[in-house]
């Protein structure tokens, strides 16, 4: 049975959400943006908040 100490806390799960919401917006950019420069950084910006999203829930989760 594992216990949790008193200072965890639900850090990494509220940064995740926010990067993932981000994420989406970036996604959604990559989607409507008028060029293809501007998609390729609108999915480069979506691929990167994605990792770093992941990276957070892992990190302080």
């Amino acid at each position: 049975m594992t216990t949790q100490s008193a200072d965890e806390t639900d850090m990494g799960v509220g940064i995740g959400i926010v990067l993932g919401l981000v994420t989406v917006a970036a996604a959604a950019y990559a989607f409507v943006s008028p060029g293809q420069f501007q998609t390729a950084v609108g999915f480069g910006a979506a691929v990167t908040l994605a990792a770093t999203s992941v990276a957070a829930i892992h990190i302080w989760g």
